[in-house]
């Protein structure tokens, strides 16, 4: 079973976004997210807003939880790696090969 929730928690935690701060940019309570994170079923529209507000596709969020799926740590350096030129992308890609040899 998918935990829309939970999955919406860890990628609130990815970006470093608290609940306040997601509640507000869907327009919902942070009572009501936190309900969503516990379990609660969202309304298509609120779930709309939620990706919306967390910069993921709805496909990305109601994916199987089975299949494998990165840990929140790599996730988050993906996310900051997006917003890098592609010249400190290919600083970094290089800096990483040289540690690991």
């Amino acid at each position: 079973m998918i935990d829309i929730g939970k999955k919406i928690r860890e990628r609130r935690k990815v970006l470093g976004m608290t609940g306040v701060e997601v509640a507000k940019a869907v327009g919902i309570g942070q009572s009501t997210l936190s309900q969503i994170e516990n379990g609660t079923s969202p309304t298509l529209d609120t779930l709309f807003k939620i990706c919306n507000a967390l910069s993921i596709k709805p496909s990305e969020l109601l994916a199987d939880e089975n299949e494998p799926s990165l840990p929140p740590d790599l996730l988050q350096l993906i996310e900051t790696a997006k917003k890098l030129t592609p010249e400190e992308r290919k600083s970094i890609t290089d800096m990483i090969k040289t540690l690991k040899g």
